[in-house]
């Protein structure tokens, strides 16, 4: 009798550990289950970063082209529409007078500024700026809002026309 009951008692446990046992699989599944849908997730939230990606690079080259449309423009006629008080100071003045003050503009950057309005003027985006001087595209931003400030010029297709009119870059860029 006693045999007996030292059989059932351990019987009970085993069924006990089973139970226990079972229970630590439907927890690994739910949590498995779940790490699934944190995956989904995060791939989804990838594809969505690659859309987005890939609009800013359409961005990026729709503005390129409007640069490049605009440089030839400024070739063509490099006093039209310039939105600044140096373009006003440059039509009011004598040819001299404008490319001494030109020159003097270009001067007062300094020359890590110089540097990237002429990548500007290149038509390069601010991550490919930031990716050839090693700089991340903040500090490029920062630059490139000192140098408006410090020409008083109002857009990038602005800082293309100074950087044409100045001979930072050539018209055949």
């Amino acid at each position: 009798m006693a045999d007996t009951k030292k059989r059932i008692a351990q019987a009970e446990v085993r069924v006990r550990q089973a139970e226990l046992r079972a229970q630590q699989a439907r927890t690994r599944a739910e949590q498995a289950e779940t790490r699934t849908e944190q995956a989904k997730t995060r791939a989804e939230q990838a594809e969505t970063r690659i859309e987005q990606a890939e609009t800013r690079t359409e961005q990026a080259e729709t503005r390129t082209e409007q640069v490049k449309t605009i440089l030839h423009q400024v070739i063509q006629n490099p006093v039209i529409d310039l939105p600044s008080a140096v373009s006003r100071k440059l039509l009011n003045d004598s040819p001299t007078n404008a490319a001494t003050e030109q020159k003097k503009l270009l001067e007062q950057l300094t020359p890590r500024q110089r540097e990237i309005l002429r990548l500007i003027a290149e038509g390069q985006n601010t991550k490919q700026i930031g990716g050839k001087l090693k700089l991340s595209p903040k500090t490029v931003e920062y630059h490139r809002k000192k140098l408006m400030t410090a020409l008083n010029l109002h857009d990038v297709p602005a800082l293309v026309r100074f950087a044409v009119l100045v001979g930072l870059i050539s018209p055949e860029a």
